[in-house]
């Protein structure tokens, strides 16, 4: 059993108390959110408790690292896991920062979410991977090999040229800097990946489509486009060719914090289907005095535990172990589905109404 520390238990309290003030009453009008529409009242609300610069190393300023980021991310994500997603975006491009290891990257870029936060307006920054024709493969480093890649940087004097397009780049479309993965050379690939940190305010950037998704709306997802896109050689991040060596630790990295989103969504989808057993009769006797009901909400507590503890586990393992971290991702998204599906069975059809809220965590 893991042990939180004091600090933890009182992270767990104020966030917990965050989400049922600030986002349960209004879960399934975010859940309604189109077009890549933000709630910036309700992201105003989050600045109040440093909710999107906490990603930041404790040095400057941040809370979640290791455990605490899967608390966060759990907390939140019980009752609006969009927005949990949405909160932790900016924390993909401070871990590219960090991953580069350069003192001088952090200086100039991590003071500017604090300022930003203290105006009750977060700077939201993007990572951009995936492109129109490589997807998941550029997560594997065999899959990546063979990726046919359409996004490529060409040095020119202190500058870098970059042309492309990139696809289902989460709050793309209201980021202020992205953090773009590009190559260098056709041939090398992946090899050659160097990452950058692009102001979208900068000529020849722009927000293509706004995807619609099947969930998870309030954290919006779009194409980027890049033409002839000027990038000063100070605003990259780490060596030139270096980026494939930063995207595996930061993905390796981000893993247990997604995993813990997945235990948010299964415990609340949990907790739901508890309450309507415990209130709701068949005949004279509460639902969950039946066998068969107990036996699945016993294996659902099980299986969501099991996933917290491996989440915990990968998160507080250093160096981050790939393997840990993959393993607490895959064991806690696949667990979160079954709950949720389980959950939609004890409560029969009550579970696929909105007002109950278990077919949005679905």
């Amino acid at each position: 059993m893991v042990e939180l520390t004091d600090e933890q238990k009182a992270l767990r309290e104020t966030l917990r108390k965050f989400a049922e003030r600030e986002l349960k009453p209004i879960a399934s009008e975010l859940d309604e959110t189109q077009g890549g529409q933000i709630n910036w009242d309700l992201c105003k609300k989050a600045c109040e408790i440093g909710l999107f610069s906490a990603w930041l190393p404790k040095k400057y300023g941040g809370s979640f690292g290791g455990i605490s980021g899967c608390i966060a991310m759990e907390e939140l994500g019980a009752v609006e896991p969009g927005f949990a997603l949405f909160t932790s975006l900016t924390g993909m491009g401070i871990g590219c920062i960090a991953f580069s290891g350069e003192k001088a990257l952090m200086e100039r870029f991590y003071p500017r979410l604090i300022e930003a936060e203290k105006t009750g307006i977060p700077e939201i920054w993007a990572i951009a991977i995936t492109e129109p024709e490589a997807g998941s493969d550029v997560e594997d480093r065999e899959g990546a090999q063979g990726a046919r890649l359409r996004t490529f940087a060409e040095k020119r004097g202190d500058r870098y040229i970059i042309n492309g397009r990139k696809c289902f780049i989460s709050a793309g479309n209201v980021a202020k800097l992205v953090f773009v993965f590009a190559a260098m050379d056709k041939k090398e690939g992946i090899n050659s990946w160097t990452c950058f940190a692009v102001p979208t305010d900068s000529p020849g950037f722009s927000v293509g489509t706004i995807e619609e998704k099947i969930g998870q709306r309030s954290s919006p997802v779009a194409e980027l486009v890049f033409e002839d896109v000027e990038v000063p050689e100070e605003n990259r991040i780490g060596a030139e060719k270096g980026g494939w060596s930063i995207l595996l630790k930061l993905l390796a990295a981000s893993r247990p914090t997604v995993g813990a989103l997945s235990v948010g969504i299964a415990r609340g989808a949990f907790e739901k289907s508890l309450k309507y057993a415990t209130e709701r009769y068949q005949g004279k006797k509460q639902i969950i005095e039946h066998q068969m009901i107990q036996a699945m909400l016993a294996d659902m507590a099980i299986k969501i535990e099991a996933a917290r503890l491996l989440c915990y586990q990968a998160a507080s393992t250093r160096p981050v172990s790939q393997k840990l971290s993959s393993m607490a991702k895959v064991y806690a998204t696949d667990m979160a589905v079954q709950v949720c599906s389980d959950a939609i069975q004890i409560m029969g059809g009550y579970g696929l109404m909105r007002d109950y809220g278990v077919e949005k965590l679905y």
